[in-house]
């Protein structure tokens, strides 16, 4: 199968800029899974199932669904669409409404109805209507080649003479040669942002961030996905990883994932240099096991191995396991075991351009310096009721060397210095909120409440971190997400508050109240998409948040002292 020639110039350009350190990753998407089952609830297979929306930039998204009627799409702008499906022998499905979210995985069920069941004449009438030319066709067939004809071409697809000669000088897609059998449903984005020259943290002037992620299915059997990211500053470091999901069958979906990358450039600590210091990679690698056990039961088992070279313990291996019981479609109750390791600068396989790692690579660091290592208890209870989803947890967590990251200076000679806080601990209660708003605003908020312990290390920079050894601690975030229909504007914002105070008894030291901000502007540029048949967005974010909201443990962010503001924009394209 040909690539067309804007795809072959797409691909030279991305890897090449990609070499030169000036490309990077994707703002929000989600993904779409289910199940097509005919109307006595058997599977499906062979069904299409397409997706159309604004998101999708006036084009759109097909699947076909496996041997078990299971289909999915990767990397799908958040946004709102509409789902068809229709399958050989079965009426098609009449179309609804759908919302992917951010970063979520939405699921939908499917229900086609067989032909000649006793409700296919009801409906038959409706799905009558095909264009002219194609009025000898079955509904399902035209429909079908509607889509076809319609949907967003992948990168491997044929663009060329070959793909008009047949059905009567209509697009047809060619057979497809086999790397595009291996790799179907290719999908990606590339994005480069950069930060303004001398700005207010006194680290990076002039640095740009940069991240290719490609995105695709293995045959019918699970999905993988692969990104790189590039910070240049004053030298270059780089990152990698991949991941892959499979589903053997069995009620079993395996995850896998591996990155490796490297850390440049200081000396661990002022004036002095590590045995260690020429060893600057970093790796990690992980597997776990999804396995529903019954229709309402689901186990989760896994592990993860960590390789941090710049530090005097290298190897850490970190087991997870979890329960779901599902009482209901709408209740869900779960608990988990899990322990983490936290490099300096964050989780090794974020790939993201807002990330703070690059940041780290220029970070003075202790030389006996160790990973934050933390144990966690979950318990937690969902309850959705229909827009609105709340949750309630109740917590238990240790943490071991846990990580100060200390902004020192003038914003001119601005430095980062991270050092051992000694241990921490955490209990407490949490109660989430999160709605939808009509088809544009998706809005949530969390509190957290509880009791926080610390054992400083003898000079370490504990006590002036935490405010004292004990004491109780409020954690409040909100999270604000909406779409300006029309225009391609798509804005989050984020905020949070912890306030630590004092044990009464022990009022050594004042309470500290910790604030953190991060607010997102993605601008579409349809004009560019209408040319490249791509998305094209511009993007700037305003943020002083430290960790990623997956990384770290719940208090972390209050061990980050004076943090600054970063601006970040550059332009991102999905392809």
């Amino acid at each position: 199968m040909k690539v067309g020639p804007w795809s072959r110039g797409a691909l030279a350009l991305v890897f090449s800029l990609l070499a030169r350190g000036a490309w990077a990753v994707s703002p929000s998407s989600g993904g779409l899974t289910g199940l097509v089952e005919d109307t006595q609830g058997a599977p499906v297979a062979g069904a299409v199932i397409s997706i159309f929306g604004k998101g999708l930039g006036g084009a759109g998204l097909v699947a076909l669904s496996d041997s078990a009627g299971r289909f999915f799409l990767p990397s799908v702008p958040a946004g709102s669409y509409t789902l068809r499906a229709l399958g050989a022998g079965h009426l098609p499905a009449p179309a609804r409404h759908i919302t992917v979210l951010p970063n979520h995985e939405a699921s939908y069920t499917v229900s086609l109805i067989p032909v000649g069941d006793d409700k296919a004449d009801a409906v038959a009438s409706a799905k009558a209507q095909v264009q002219e030319e194609e009025k000898d066709d079955p509904p399902s067939l035209a429909e079908l080649r509607w889509l076809l004809r319609h949907k967003r071409r992948s990168v491997l697809e044929t663009h060329g003479p070959e793909a008009e000669a047949g059905d009567g000088g209509r697009n047809v897609p060619a057979p497809p040669r086999l790397l595009a059998s291996l790799v179907p449903d290719l999908a990606g984005t590339v994005e480069v942002m950069a930060s303004p020259a001398e700005g207010d943290d006194g680290l990076e002037p002039s640095a740009s961030y940069s991240v290719l992620r490609l995105k695709g299915r293995i045959a019918n059997a699970g999905q993988w996905s692969l990104g790189g990211l590039v910070a240049e500053s004053e030298s270059a470091s780089w990152r990698m990883a991949a991941e892959f999901v499979l589903e053997p069958g069995g009620g079993h979906k395996l995850q896998a994932g591996t990155g490796y990358g490297t850390r440049f450039l200081r000396p661990l600590a002022l004036g002095e240099r590590s045995s260690q210091a020429d060893n600057h990679s970093v790796g990690a690698a992980f597997l776990q096991d999804q396995w529903q056990v019954a229709d309402r039961v689901t186990t989760t088992l896994g592990g993860r191995f960590s390789y941090i070279g710049f530090l005097r313990d290298t190897n850490h291996f970190d087991p997870l396991a979890s329960v779901e019981l599902r009482r209901d479609d709408h209740t869900r109750l779960s608990a988990t075991v899990e322990t983490r390791t936290l490099a300096p600068g964050g989780d090794l396989l974020t790939l993201s351009t807002l990330a703070t790692a690059p940041a780290i690579a220029f970070a003075f660091i202790d030389d006996s310096l160790r990973p934050e290592r933390s144990a966690r208890l979950e318990l937690a209870v969902d309850q959705s009721f229909g827009p609105t989803t709340m949750r309630a947890q109740t917590f238990y967590e240790e943490v071991h060397h846990q990580l100060a990251n200390t902004y020192q200076g003038s914003h001119a000679a601005r430095s980062l210095n991270i050092s051992d806080a000694g241990d921490t601990g955490a209990r407490g209660v949490g109660l989430s909120v999160a709605r939808r708003f009509g088809n544009a605003v998706n809005g949530s908020l969390s509190y957290r409440f509880g009791h926080s312990w610390h054992e400083p290390l003898p000079g370490s920079a504990g006590p002036a971190v935490f405010g004292g050894e004990e004491g109780n601690f409020h954690d409040l975030a909100t999270r604000l997400e909406t779409s300006i229909d029309g225009t391609g504007t798509h804005v989050v914002a984020f905020y949070r508050v912890i306030h630590l105070a004092p044990d009464a008894e022990r009022a050594r030291h004042a309470p500290i109240t910790n604030h953190r901000f991060d607010v997102q502007l993605s601008q579409g540029l349809p004009f560019v998409g209408r040319i490249t048949r791509a998305d094209w967005d511009f993007l700037i974010a305003v943020r002083n948040l430290f960790y990623e909201t997956s990384e770290g443990a719940v208090l972390d962010e209050l061990a980050v002292v004076n943090p600054p503001t970063r601006v970040l924009g550059g332009i991102s394209v999905r392809f």
